[in-house]
């Protein structure tokens, strides 16, 4: 990993000042929605998959927030990814993906094109600790992303847990890896809301989320710059389970939903993809599956 100091890296984010009162995002003008970190109404004709995603997620008229961020070490701990001889199968241990990863390059795009958006929503999981495990937190992550599959970087935005005997913490963060993670500390969670996440590179040198929280109707913004010479690869979208502690907690399971992906030029979903699991001395502590086109459902395999 590059060394950067957390305050070089804060300079890479970009917090967008909260619209007034009343804004409506429906009927906002393009350069209003850039203004105030809202993503681009897609074309209706052209993006039709993209577009029904944006109205439901909007249809609220969410209360947008400007994030307060701060570096999250608890998330920059974990372990990455090795993969082995066959690309299907990725060796995290004792950290690890559990999901669905969409290679970009298996869909036939004639020309080839990056994906560039990437879409979940999911209910958040309870997580409780494993009895008689060592003392410390045992963390899990939730999230949806753009590459890190084979690759040495990854945008991605998404929750996660950190359980310390009978308290547990929630939060949702986001991260251009190499960069550390960021936290968004103004931005509350509690298991059972309702979550929708948007990742996107907009450009390759350009990355972008945005978070709605649709059981508080509260809704926020990020941009993020990569370090010099690291441009996204578009080569693949992720809807995943990561285990970040060596100890992976107990997690209720979790569906992600309206699963969506797109380029320039095409949209596609979580059908064809790649199921990963998290795995551990013994074998799968996961066991993921895609459901339909858009659902992708992941359970911590004790608890099935």
């Amino acid at each position: 990993m590059l060394k950067i100091s957390d305050e070089e890296a804060l300079k890479h984010i970009t917090a967008y000042d909260a619209p007034p009162e009343g804004f409506d995002p429906n009927v906002a003008e393009d350069r209003l929605l850039r203004k105030h970190g809202i993503p681009r109404r897609p074309d209706a004709a052209r993006e039709p998959l993209l577009r029904s995603i944006w109205d439901k997620a909007f249809a609220s008229k969410p209360r947008f927030i400007k994030a307060e961020i701060a570096i999250d070490h608890v998330m920059a701990t974990r372990k990455r990814p090795v993969l082995n001889k066959r690309i299907e199968v990725t060796d995290f241990s004792p950290s690890g993906w559990a999901g669905d990863v969409v290679l970009v390059s298996t869909l036939n795009y004639n020309p080839p094109e990056p994906v560039n958006t990437v879409y979940g929503e999911w209910f958040i999981p309870n997580v409780t600790p494993i009895p008689n495990e060592p003392a410390g937190g045992q963390t899990v992550g939730f999230w949806v992303g753009i590459d890190g599959f084979g690759n040495g970087q990854v945008l991605q935005a998404g929750t996660a847990a950190t359980v310390n005997g009978n308290n547990t913490a929630n939060w949702v963060w986001t991260e251009w890896y190499p960069l550390p993670p960021i936290q968004v500390t103004n931005f509350p969670i509690n298991p059972g809301d309702y979550i929708t996440v948007l990742v996107c590179a907009p450009q390759p040198n350009h990355g972008f989320c945005s978070m709605l929280n649709k059981t508080t109707n509260q809704a926020t913004s990020i941009g993020i710059t990569p370090p010099n010479n690291v441009t996204s690869i578009g080569a693949t979208a992720e809807w995943i389970v990561e285990g970040i502690s060596s100890i992976l907690p107990v997690f209720s399971t979790v569906v992600f939903q309206n699963c969506s992906a797109g380029t320039k030029d095409h949209a596609f979903n979580a059908e064809g993809g790649i199921v990963t699991e998290i795995t551990g001395t013994a074998g799968n502590l996961t066991a993921a599956a895609i459901l339909s086109n858009d659902k992708v459902v992941v359970k911590w395999l004790a608890a099935s």
